[in-house]
């Protein structure tokens, strides 16, 4: 049986999904998915990743998650991150930035 074809939205929202629910094979996974598929790393951090993050920030705001889940799901980030640094630094040399995110190469 063949694996299903994931859309590039499937594979941000699985980044992001990873993120929320802390699971750091779900961000490896989708991170060599983005790669895979040729999705815009921009795009992927920022939609995928940082959008994660963002809502673990806002729950933590309004009293619904704790600091050591915001730690724990930047440590996720991390995890998906260290996938795509090989990538990205085959492309750029020194650091790469995604909007708010720099990444030493």
């Amino acid at each position: 049986m063949t694996k299903p074809k994931l859309t590039g939205q499937d594979i941000i929202a699985m980044a992001r999904h990873s993120i929320i629910n802390l699971d750091n094979k779900e961000a490896e996974y989708a991170a060599q998915e983005a790669l895979d598929a040729g999705l815009d790393p921009v795009d992927f951090i920022e939609k995928g990743f940082v959008e994660g993050m963002r809502e673990i920030g806002d729950r933590f705001e309004e009293g619904k998650a704790s600091l050591v889940q915001i730690f724990a799901a930047s440590k996720i980030m991390d995890a998906g991150m260290n996938v795509l640094k090989p990538k990205l630094s085959k492309r750029d040399k020194g650091f790469c930035f995604f909007g708010n995110i720099a990444v030493n190469g």
